[in-house]
This record gives C-alpha cells, sequence and structure tokens, in this order.
C-alpha cells in the first residue's frame, strides 16, 4: 500500500472515530456507519421506491393497516365507525447480516487516487445494497452458519418476501394453469388482492427476464455506466394491464405483484458497525461490516407472486 493511501485511509478511519488496536481499528460512531448504509440506499433506484426504516425494535411489531373504505352511516340506527382499521401485526426481529470484504492494497491505491472517503464508502454501501435486494428475493430462511457455496444468492442468511408470501399462501402455481397466457395468470392473481388496491393504480408487476422476452425497455447511457445504481428496468408495455419492471436479482420465471411501498427492509438502529483488520501477509485489509435487519411485507394481504411461468421464446 502507498504511503498516501495509507495517510488517506488513517484519515477515514479517524473520521470514523475508530479506536485503534493491535493491527485492528473499531467503529463504534453508529451514526457515521449507519450514514454509509444510507448512502448506498439512497444511490440504489430500486430500494428508493420501497420502504426503508431505522427502526427501535423493542416492541418487534410491524402493524398492517386496511385500505380505507368510502363509506355512509345512518346514525339514527347504528353507530358510525371508521372502516379502516388495524387488521393485524406483523412480528420482525432484526438479526445481524454480515458484509465482510477483502481490500486488496491495489484497489486500496486505486481509491487514493479520488476522494478517498466518498470511494469506499460507495464500494461499500453499493455492495451492500444490492445484496439486499439479491436477499429480499431470494432468502428463504436464516441459518445460524450460512454457506455462500451451496447459497450464492443469500437463500440461508434471511427469510426475504417471496418466501414470506409463500408462507402465507399469497401465491399463484402458474404449473396449475396450463396454456394460460400471462396476462391471463396475472388476473388470476389480482383476485387474492383486494378489489379497492386492484383498481388504485398502485400495482406493480416485478417481472423475471424470462417473462418478458421480447418486451421493449429504455436503456439509456446512465444504466449501463451505473448498472448497480440503476437497477430497475421499467418496461414500455403493461403487463396484464399493470405498470411493469425488471429488478436486479428477481428470480427468472415469477412475476411479484404489490405496491413497491408494501416492500420493506427495517433496521434496527446503533448496530450499524465496521471493523477494520490489517493483513500485510495477504496484501489486504479486511473490512468486516454488520447491520441488524429484517426484511418485512407492509401487508400481506396486499401481494401476491406467481410462481413457475414458462414463456415461450
Amino acid at each position: 500500500m502507498k504511503n498516501t493511501t495509507i495517510a488517506k485511509f488513517n484519515e477515514y478511519k479517524n473520521n470514523l472515530d475508530a479506536d485503534k488496536g493491535t493491527g485492528v481499528y473499531y467503529s463504534h460512531d453508529f451514526e457515521k456507519v449507519e450514514n454509509i448504509l444510507k448512502q448506498g440506499i439512497g444511490k440504489n433506484a430500486f430500494l428508493r421506491l420501497i420502504t426503508v426504516k431505522f427502526v427501535d425494535d423493542i416492541h418487534n411489531k410491524a402493524y398492517e393497516l386496511s385500505l380505507p373504505l368510502v363509506s355512509t352511516t345512518d346514525i339514527e340506527k347504528h353507530e358510525r365507525t371508521p372502516k379502516n382499521y388495524i387488521q393485524g401485526n406483523v412480528p420482525f426481529e432484526c438479526k445481524q447480516i454480515n458484509l465482510d470484504v477483502n481490500l486488496p492494497y491495489a484497489d486500496l491505491d486505486k481509491f487514493a487516487e479520488v476522494d478517498f472517503e466518498q470511494a469506499i464508502n460507495n464500494e461499500l454501501g453499493a455492495e451492500f445494497s444490492q445484496d439486499l435486494v439479491m436477499i429480499g428475493f431470494h432468502g428463504k430462511q436464516r441459518a445460524n452458519d450460512s454457506d455462500p457455496e451451496q447459497n450464492p444468492l443469500g437463500q440461508d442468511v434471511a427469510k426475504g418476501w417471496i418466501a414470506q408470501l409463500k408462507e402465507h399462501n399469497q401465491t399463484l402455481d402458474a404449473s396449475a394453469h396450463q396454456g394460460k397466457s400471462t396476462n391471463a395468470l396475472i388476473h388470476l392473481a389480482l383476485e387474492k388482492l383486494p378489489l379497492k388496491l386492484r383498481e388504485s393504480g398502485a400495482l406493480v408487476a416485478i417481472c423475471g427476464t424470462n417473462v418478458m422476452p421480447n418486451t421493449r425497455v429504455n436503456i439509456g447511457y446512465d444504466d449501463l455506466k451505473n448498472g448497480t445504481h440503476n437497477n430497475v428496468m421499467p418496461m414500455q408495455t403493461l403487463m396484464g394491464g399493470l405498470k411493469a419492471v425488471n429488478v436486479s436479482y428477481f428470480p427468472r420465471n415469477g412475476i411479484f405483484i404489490t405496491p413497491l411501498a408494501n416492500l420493506a427492509v427495517y433496521f434496527k438502529q446503533d448496530t450499524a458497525r465496521l471493523f477494520f483488520k490489517n493483513e500485510p501477509e495477504k496484501s489486504a485489509e479486511e473490512v468486516y461490516f454488520s447491520v441488524n435487519l429484517d426484511f418485512l411485507l407492509e401487508n400481506h394481504r396486499h401481494a401476491v407472486y406467481i410462481d413457475g411461468l414458462e414463456v415461450a421464446e
């Protein structure tokens, strides 16, 4: 590592108020580490569209709210009562997820040629944000000791949105409806959602790449240059009458129908941590980055997943 890189890296750690040990630095300033996460989330097109909250999870419950209903009341016959009541609550538990990375000295030297703090924060924030999207779509359960070789898409890191929908039976198996078009399957799936929500214009169909082989999308220069951040591709045509998009890491043969704000990631406040360990024998700096979080559907009744689509070329 070049002397200028060492100086800038030490300055970066000092700005995080990191405590120095023997060959290691610990950052205990939760707010500053959370800001790295927030910067990454703020630059990720998909995460900006969904619900992201930093919460105190003492109660470990998120409330599902029904859609308000327009009504009239004959108060001479019965009491007037609000129709948008709390339907139930969703338990959640924010648990630790790690993003540990080995940064070769050569990569750190490249960071030193630009704004070092911005470059390394962008690297950490962008990678963690992409991993959040990946786990949200592919996570099936949380293992005490995850195996990335067997589960390269984070299937054993946390339970994501699709897995939660399957638990609530808010799914449609396309293989059980052979011969139906994609549009017809979407119409069938919509029957699982409240009528008012279906007509609200809030629903979006997130579609896998195999579902949209000939669909026209606009791809600009920024999409090619910043693919990690610009990870949402809107389609120019409707799918089953719904606005439709493709998102990075979404399953190729699926369709997820929901208001995007119904998808949520909850972070527990004051749990984001950074730990740096210098490994000169490996010519690298090891970075250990962790935070406690959970994936939620704000209301599982407002989402449905179509699985097992087979679309002809």
